[in-house]
């Protein structure tokens, strides 16, 4: 039981990462970047479709996470194998990555768009801000 209680546990606690960068939509993020790095009005346009695309994407991946971690938690609860817990913990696990791929994806698009000077500005803010390397 010790350790169906420290999968249910690890699937928390990397569920945390997905949850809390939902504290700012792709509007905030995007008002931050435009007056951090001094956006043109067409890269504003590029980045808003590019942001909105992906915050869809992620809100479809978050639905099947919240259900991956339902199935996971209705596991630990109805005493399953360790087996079927690991497969339901892995099933969580790879959605978290389809979350990932989608933010690098869309993060990768916008730094396409931007001059040598926004490239420059944008890799010094490292992951501090939002849209910061390695965040959405």
């Amino acid at each position: 039981m010790k350790r169906r209680s420290a999968v249910a546990a690890l699937a928390l606690l990397a569920a945390l990462p997905v949850l809390a960068d939902n504290r700012a939509g792709s509007g905030s993020r995007l008002e931050y970047l435009a007056g951090y790095l001094s956006l043109t009005d067409a890269q504003k346009t590029q980045a808003k479709t590019i942001f909105d695309a992906a915050d869809t994407a992620t809100q479809t991946a978050r639905g099947q996470l919240d259900a991956a971690q339902e199935a996971l938690a209705t596991a630990v609860k109805g005493n399953r194998s360790d087996a079927e817990l690991d497969r339901l913990a892995a099933a969580t696990g790879v959605i978290q990555g389809q979350i990932a791929a989608i933010r690098a994806k869309a993060n990768a698009k916008f730094y396409a768009l931007l001059t040598t000077e926004q490239k420059a500005k944008y890799d010094a803010m490292g992951d501090r801000g939002p849209g910061g390397p390695g965040r959405r």
